[in-house]
């Protein structure tokens, strides 16, 4: 894909949010047509949206999203501090068109992961985080069309991230049963939903190991301090409207909460 191309694609996808309408379509010629392609798309809409950096998000960790993307495989955003808050969290719904929550296990990394230190394992990520988070990442299909969404167009608009909720810090996360990690998530008081750790890659940890690999493949450097989201555990795409609460429960490891404003 040569850069007029990307440059095209990037100026639709900023005016989606310059214009808070959402994206027709990419016409067909200048639209990216393969996930490497628009990982070049992604990257370079990160660059010209140029936001103080928070960390990652990674998509289709569990089947049920994946089959949502028809893909097989993973893929990774970013994530930026403007967008990010602590739980609870209140945002206004100006912006978003058709946002679901995702419940998730988030990581902070404690040092940077380069090129230099691939492949990377479980074992060699242990010692590289910091800390351990129950979340609640909030994405959005910025185009007309809605769900569900092809991988290459999620992809190319940054993974479809639209904003982040940390939850509390788990004391002693090492011994933590994280494919047995229990979910319940609700709206409204009523529950709507549970999962489990399992859900994403079978462990959460396995999520950040894959991002690690792929992120310094294509030459990034996922630095120390940044903040990893690893994928939905839930069994079901969370739809909010205007004026919902969402809240997910995880158990011991504590409850993460996100309010849509009308």
């Amino acid at each position: 894909m040569d850069q007029e191309l990307i440059d095209f694609a990037v100026d639709r996808l900023l005016r989606v949010r310059a214009d808070n309408r959402p994206l027709e379509e990419i016409p067909e010629g200048a639209a990216p047509s393969s996930l490497s392609d628009a990982y070049l798309v992604q990257d370079a809409l990160v660059a010209q949206l140029d936001r103080p950096r928070y960390g990652w998000k990674i998509g289709c960790t569990s089947k049920m999203a994946q089959e949502m993307s028809n893909t097989n495989e993973p893929f990774y955003g970013r994530m930026f501090a403007d967008s990010s808050f602590d739980t609870p969290a209140s945002i206004p719904m100006t912006g978003l068109f058709h946002p679901i929550v995702e419940p998730e296990i988030a990581f902070v990394v404690s040092k940077d992961l380069t090129a230099d230190g691939a492949p990377y394992t479980q074992a060699k990520l242990l010692d590289a985080i910091a800390s351990m988070h129950p979340a609640i990442e909030v994405v959005d299909a910025r185009y007309e069309g809605g769900w569900p969404l092809g991988i290459v167009p999620t992809v190319a608009d940054n993974g479809v991230h639209a904003c982040f909720v940390l939850g509390p810090a788990v004391s002693d996360w090492r011994n933590v049963d994280r494919p047995a990690i229990p979910l319940k998530a609700s709206v409204n008081g009523e529950q709507v939903a549970d999962g489990i750790g399992a859900n994403a890659l079978n462990d959460p940890l396995n999520a950040l190991v894959w991002l690690a690999n792929a992120a310094t493949r294509r030459g990034h450097t996922v630095k120390k301090g940044d903040v990893v989201t690893t994928g939905n555990i839930c069994n079901a795409p969370i739809f909010a409207k205007p004026g919902d609460t969402a809240a997910a429960e995880f158990g011991s490891l504590g409850k993460v909460e996100i309010t849509f404003q009308e």
